[in-house]
């Protein structure tokens, strides 16, 4: 079962299209349940199409994956 921190820490795996089946159910499934993070997905996708730094652009290295990646699992309260 998908908790908020598990949705946190594949957001960009759901936005780039990246996820296996299975887990892309449990996280949909987990964000039609919780409003909280239906509300950060689509926040989320919304300020990638406002800043237009898209998976292809080459503004998103790696390394600014990664360290927002580890911003995002750091505001997560546990459960």
């Amino acid at each position: 079962m998908f908790m908020c921190k598990d949705v946190v820490e594949n957001i960009m795996g759901y936005i780039d299209c990246e996820l296996d089946l299975q887990t892309l159910k449990e996280l949909e499934k987990h964000t039609g349940d919780c409003p909280e993070c239906m509300a950060f997905v689509n926040t989320y996708k919304r300020m990638l199409e406002i800043t237009g730094k898209l998976k292809d652009k080459p503004f998103v290295t790696p390394e600014i994956r990664n360290r927002l990646r580890i911003l995002l699992k750091s505001k997560v309260k546990p459960a």
